[in-house]
């Protein structure tokens, strides 16, 4: 993504000849240590991953540099655990290195700003494995400290960074709104949204994927804070932003697209516009069924909620024929989903097979309406052992819905059997819950049995 090859190939190059030249000069270990830092460097820009670690690991320094590329090596080879420990011992030598600006002679500042950078592109990284560990309040930390260094920072290094600023605010942003801060979100991205500006995209077009992701983010949480207004218009940027990333990498721009459109089409729920809801949702359903067949594990998902949705737009208009058929389709596809993953689809496979009964129901078609419903049961009995409050009120539920199903077809007995199963279940659910009520507002005995 934006790799100038020509420009990777070339410090490949030079490194790789470097370390064979240092090799040669015995005396000269902390050459050959730099440069074998810089050879793993550029393996890691080649996505050459395991001979980027081991290239660092020949080098016996322990440099902030070369703990940070060790770190980016074992970050591309998908040991984060390993890497978060790298990027924590670089960013510890960063800081020992660095003293704070306001405590360094004024004519020193300009030649020792360079480890500053350094430091703030290691706090980057660590946010961004903290982050995909799950450690996402640690990340946060990471990311504001890695900003705050750059708003310090005198305008001349602050330019070199401008990117890392923006990457850095948009990663924040994401960081803070996966943790509930939509108001602290909207901050870090209104940030670099004035960053990322058309003017500046048309220099700089490789801030795009940055722009297309910051503009997500901040439409959902706009609509998190109620302002359904700004959560639109972020929506709509973020689809022009991905439609011109298409032009210059057609498989992120895609990608972006059905992020932003996903988003645009709920909010666009939100404000009641049914008819662009209706084109945003079938151009999302149109383009993940393009992607789907080439990538089914990353856009099979997106497809199928894309027909959930559009099943439901239809519905809503009073389109039922085609709510069905769009339901139909969603159920195709979460059927291949949860075939290869189980635990993740299955319980949406479930849903959506009772919304077709309903829909095949409503629409006359009774004995297809029956078999829906009894698989959308049979699933989420099976689901039962995973939740079990959860799954034993869903159950109740599709008791119900197959009930409705059954009686259509003149199967009395069988439905009458179904509506008692599912009045014994949400007797037996709320008698759980009031005991559960009631043992927490028992005073603590520590005497009581266990």
């Amino acid at each position: 993504m934006w790799r100038n090859e020509p420009a990777v190939a070339r410090r490949l190059a030079w490194s790789g000849e470097a370390v064979v030249v240092y090799r040669r000069l015995p005396r000269r270990r902390d050459g050959l240590c730099h440069a074998l830092a810089l050879h793993a460097n550029a393996l890691c820009e080649s996505g050459r991953y395991e001979e980027a670690i081991a290239a660092v690991a020949e080098s016996p320094a322990r440099t902030g540099y070369t703990l940070h590329v060790r770190a980016k090596a074992l970050m591309g080879a998908g040991r984060l655990d390993e890497a978060l420990v790298a990027v924590e011992e670089s960013v510890a030598a960063y800081r020992n290195a660095v003293p704070r600006r306001e405590d360094r002679p004024r004519e020193d500042r300009p030649r020792e700003d360079r480890p500053r950078e350094h430091t703030v592109n290691a706090l980057r990284t660590q946010g961004w494995i903290l982050d995909r560990l799950d450690r996402t309040a640690e990340a946060v930390v990471a990311y504001q400290e890695c900003v705050a260094l750059l708003r310090d920072m005198p305008p001349r290094q602050a330019l070199s960074q401008a990117r890392l600023k923006i990457v850095a605010l948009t990663e924040l942003a994401t960081a803070l709104r996966g943790l509930g801060r939509f108001d602290e979100a909207i901050e870090a991205g209104t940030k670099a949204r004035a960053d990322t500006d058309p003017p500046i995209l048309r220099l700089y077009p490789a801030f795009l994927p940055q722009r297309v992701q910051l503009l997500i983010d901040l439409a959902w949480c706009h609509g998190a804070t109620d302002d359904l207004p700004a959560a639109r218009e972020a929506a709509e940027e973020a689809v022009a932003a991905a439609r011109t990333l298409i032009g210059h990498d057609r498989a992120t721009g895609e990608h972006g697209l059905v992020l932003a459109l996903e988003c645009l089409s709920h909010h666009l729920g939100e404000l009641a516009e049914a008819a662009a809801e209706l084109s945003a949702l079938k151009e999302l359903a149109d383009l993940c069924a393009r992607l789907a067949p080439a990538d089914p594990e990353k856009y099979e998902p997106h497809l199928a909620a894309a027909l959930d949705d559009l099943a439901y737009r239809y519905e809503e208009d009073g389109a039922r024929q085609e709510s069905v058929a769009a339901t139909a389709e969603s159920v195709a596809v979460y059927r291949r989903t949860a075939a290869r993953d189980p635990l993740l689809h299955e319980t949406e496979l479930a849903r959506v097979l009772a919304n077709l009964s309903i829909r095949q129901r409503d629409t006359g078609s009774a004995d297809a309406a029956v078999a829906s419903g009894r698989e959308a049961l049979a699933i989420t009995r099976r689901l039962t052992g995973t939740a079990p409050y959860t799954h034993s009120l869903l159950t109740a539920t599709r008791l119900r819905i197959l009930a409705d199903a059954l009686r259509l077809t003149g199967q009395d007995t069988e439905a009458s059997a179904c509506r008692a199963e599912a009045r014994t279940i949400d007797a037996e659910a709320a008698e759980a819950a009031e005991a559960a009520e009631a043992a927490e507002a028992a005073p603590y005995n520590p005497a009581a049995p266990s």
